[in-house]
């Protein structure tokens, strides 16, 4: 092949893995803006959502990298048009952070696999799980420096968010249980298509 069809080729995949990013960046504000449901909380306002499911397959799909730039397109959009902008620093450190994390992990699970479809899905679930868990710590984490930076003290702030960590821990496992349902099919169509 001449330069110039290796060049075509390699634009033709540029082209594609930008648009497979739009794509999921998509889904993933729509998986947030299209079903919610409000759970209590004495700090802020959480909701169960498909946005970190969807996170979870743009991971297994097109990796870490690209799933974290995803991630934040879908979610910091979401946050700008439904007046959360006050969650955006957090929202971007910890979706990229999350998806780099889980990417790295669930590249090197997937290697270890070798093609067996068990080890694959078991690595994916277990992705699932350290992604939720991440996340909720990484949130716990922030929204309790946050209260503090605001003037409250630590115990108050530890105290309040140990009554909001129910919802975190919520959309942890609603996560991890969605990916263990969406794993196989969404990567058997990914496959189809040829990566």
């Amino acid at each position: 092949m001449d330069s110039q069809g290796t060049l075509r080729v390699r634009s033709a995949k540029g082209v594609k893995a930008n648009v497979m990013t739009a794509f999921f960046a998509a889904v993933i504000f729509l998986g947030i803006q299209s079903f919610r449901i409000p759970l209590p909380a004495a700090v802020g306002t959480p909701f169960v959502h498909f946005g970190h499911i969807f996170i979870m397959l743009a991971i297994f799909c097109l990796g870490g990298r690209r799933a974290a730039v995803a991630g934040v397109l879908g979610l910091v959009t979401f946050d700008i048009l439904n007046g959360y902008v006050h969650a955006i620093p957090n929202v971007f450190v910890s979706a990229i952070a999350l998806c780099l994390l889980t990417g790295g992990l669930f590249s090197f699970l997937e290697k270890k696999a070798a093609g067996d479809w068990r080890r694959e899905y078991r690595a994916a679930v277990i992705c699932a799980l350290v992604y939720g868990a991440a996340n909720t710590v990484i949130d716990f984490s922030w929204s309790v420096c946050s209260l503090v930076l605001v003037g409250g003290t630590w115990a108050a702030s530890l105290a309040a968010e140990l009554t909001s960590i129910p919802a975190t821990v919520i959309n942890a496992v609603f996560t991890v249980a969605g990916t263990a349902v969406l794993y196989v099919p969404v990567r058997s169509a990914w496959q189809r298509l040829g990566r």
